[in-house]
């Protein structure tokens, strides 16, 4: 689902964080509102920071009635749950909510009520939590960081002001692998490949790690990068060079490296125009695929059935297929077993 009123949504936001007014209450809870029936019908995982600057704005007024916007807001999924703080729902004061609460009628009482009285929530608690978002979402725009500005400006579809303002920052930070990390995946999400790649190349010449599974994963970010920049020749060679550092194990720790390694290989079968370059990277990819154990993972037998359909392979297309089916037994075997693992518990004596 599109959501076509985001940015305009984060807009208001963003421009009512810099102008916090009384009277702006009622649109902040229609900006929440919007925030949370988003969440509900088009984020699938996490937690997006509009969601969190609304429930901030709404929150700083300390209204009790509030709270089961808040309530709301938090119980959308998973993520929101453990993202969105139970804190949102005290403001009002934690004496005033638990009498709101226990006085309604609302069908989730027992539960809000077990949350905000199973520990000992003070007032002083809910106000360090606050002055703490109040660092995080400062009033003032001159106390943003250009890190938090580049990502206003991407949330607005500015790209370039957005890709500016966090090589501004990168340029003020030290030059480390986590820097150079940040800088690279906000370029690559903007769409900047051909500056994301320059990035991630001064990352691995810059790295220290001494395992070699840590260069094989940088490397493999690389040619991520690369295919999707449209340099599939130079991807294809930081494969071969990721394939000569990879433990030769494929059954320990490595074995989610080697899949997304195989399905990477895969992906750039279906990219390659000439056919015999195509056939020979197949049955490399092929080579590669054997062996790794729980194929189910990481969506490698599916790039591996487009690789073979693209090479007009019929006989390896089949075989892939047969372990597509096999591969969706196995996980739901596991599935299963787990389930019961969690469903019996730990047993005493």
């Amino acid at each position: 689902m599109t959501d076509r009123n985001r940015a305009a949504r984060f807009g208001v936001l963003w421009a009512l964080q810099y102008d916090r007014r009384p009277q702006d209450l009622p649109l902040l809870r229609f900006l929440l509102q919007q925030q949370t029936t988003f969440h509900q019908e088009a984020v699938s995982w996490g937690m997006a920071p509009d969601l969190t600057l609304a429930g901030f704005l709404v929150a700083e007024h300390r209204q009790v009635e509030d709270l089961w916007l808040h309530w709301t807001a938090k119980n959308v999924s998973f993520d929101t749950a453990l993202g969105y703080h139970l804190y949102h729902l005290l403001t009002g004061g934690v004496a005033a909510t638990v009498e709101a609460v226990r006085a309604s009628a609302h069908p989730d009482r027992d539960r809000i009520l077990g949350d905000i009285t199973s520990d000992r929530h003070t007032d002083a608690a809910v106000e360090e939590w606050l002055n703490g978002q109040r660092a995080r979402f400062p009033a003032a725009p001159a106390d943003e960081s250009l890190k938090s500005w580049a990502h206003h400006a991407a949330r607005l579809g500015e790209r370039e002001a957005s890709r500016l303002f966090m090589t501004e920052w990168a340029i003020g930070e030290p030059r480390t692998e986590a820097t150079l990390n940040t800088l690279q995946f906000h370029l690559a999400q903007l769409g900047y490949l051909t500056e994301a790649v320059a990035v991630q190349r001064e990352a691995i010449a810059i790295s220290e790690a001494s395992w070699p599974g840590a260069k094989a994963s940088n490397l493999l970010a690389l040619a991520q990068l690369q295919r999707r920049a449209d340099d599939l020749s130079s991807a294809w060679k930081t494969l071969e060079e990721v394939r000569s550092i990879l433990p030769s194990d494929k059954q320990g720790s490595c074995q989610g490296l080697w899949r997304h390694f195989a399905k990477e290989c895969f992906l750039l079968v279906p990219l390659t125009p000439d056919d015999s370059t195509a056939r020979r990277r197949l049955a490399a990819s092929d080579q590669h695929l054997q062996g790794i154990p729980r194929l189910w993972m990481d969506g490698v037998l599916d790039a591996a059935v487009a690789a073979a359909e693209q090479a007009d392979d019929p006989q390896t297309l089949h075989r892939y297929r047969t372990l597509q089916q096999a591969a969706a037994c196995e996980r739901e075997q596991e599935f299963s077993q787990a389930t019961r693992g969690t469903a019996s518990g730990p047993t005493t004596s």
